[in-house]
């Protein structure tokens, strides 16, 4: 890895922001630590969605299917045969890897354009989808309710919200500082160099299969986690919010938003929009119906007009023109 990599971590800036988010539960009521837990999940998963997305430039629309893996798989070993949730969430990323890894064998086979890839890829999330709702074992249609969180870390609980939060503020600090250890190193050069031309990498003897076939298990190890987080503090694990292809369409809005294949740029974009989206919905969704999601649409039409690079990206181009 680059000395950039070690000199952000020596920076102080990234722990204090991680010394601020580590303190905010004990200043927060309940309703906004959670709609800033919710933030940081969905933080965590537009940063691990980048490394195919945005540093590889695979525009991959399943990431769905490794959220519901990570939730469904682990809830239903745990409910139906007493699986410690722990181990259910090695198994649930051991299954989203070996899927991953095929579908990055199928882009590499037929040498799919991005068009063609992003609608192979939906394709898979619309199929587990279906799969999971008709399968009595991951608890169809009705999903699985989970233990009561009694804060036993052994058997995965975390103690409340406060400890979710925490989980969630480490996984999304280790899912920016993956993407991070990517950018600085051969990976991350090899990565960038299939993004902008897949044929010129292979001629310089860039492995593609290889290259890209890490890249989306690394991705969908980390989404497949998360996503065993976000059903432990759901208490529920619901197959219409956690394997639905639209989880995955927000996943990307939000790291497109923020800036496509940076380290921070994904995390940043969630960091903006989720919150306005909870809100809004908790504000105005009874009021009117609909009337949420059309002032929701403006603000990100309005984030995309003002940056159409990204948000960081246009932070960075602050910082240029005041030094």
């Amino acid at each position: 890895m680059r000395p950039d990599f070690y000199r952000t971590l020596l920076s102080p800036w990234p722990w204090l922001v991680l010394t601020v988010g580590a303190v905010m539960p004990l200043l927060l009521p309940n309703y906004y630590l959670h709609i800033l837990t919710v933030t940081l999940i969905y933080a965590a998963l537009a940063s691990a969605w980048n490394i195919v997305g945005g540093i590889a430039g695979q525009i991959s629309l399943a990431h769905s299917l490794f959220v519901g893996a990570g939730a469904m798989l682990s809830s239903a070993l745990l409910v139906k045969l007493g699986v410690n949730m722990w181990l259910g969430m090695l198994a649930a990323a051991a299954v989203s890897a070996v899927i991953g890894a095929l579908v990055s064998f199928i882009d590499y086979r037929f040498r799919l354009g991005h068009l063609s890839f992003a609608l192979i890829t939906l394709a898979f999330a619309e199929m587990a989808e279906i799969y999971v709702i008709g399968t009595d074992f991951l608890g169809g249609a009705s999903g699985l309710f989970l233990p009561r969180d009694t804060g036993d870390i052994t058997q995965f609980q975390f103690g409340g919200g406060r400890g979710a939060y925490w989980v969630m503020l480490g996984m999304t600090a280790l899912c920016i500082l993956v993407n991070l250890a990517i950018l600085t190193s051969p990976l991350g050069y090899n990565l960038r160099s299939m993004r902008d031309n897949e044929n010129a990498a292979q001629a310089i003897g860039v492995g593609l299969l290889r290259n890209k076939t890490l890249a989306m298990t690394i991705s969908a190890v980390l989404t497949s986690i998360i996503g065993t987080i976000y059903a432990r503090y759901l208490t529920f694990a619901d197959p219409y919010l956690l394997a639905s292809p639209v989880l995955t369409i927000e996943i990307v809005l939000f790291a497109t938003v923020g800036g496509l294949g940076s380290a921070i740029g994904p995390a940043l974009g969630a960091f903006l929009l989720a919150p306005v989206g909870e809100i809004l919905r908790g504000q105005l969704g009874d009021k009117l119906p609909g009337l949420h999601y059309f002032i929701y649409g403006l603000v990100v039409i309005g984030v995309i007009l003002a940056s159409p690079g990204g948000v960081w990206s246009f932070i960075k181009s602050l910082g240029r023109r005041r030094s």
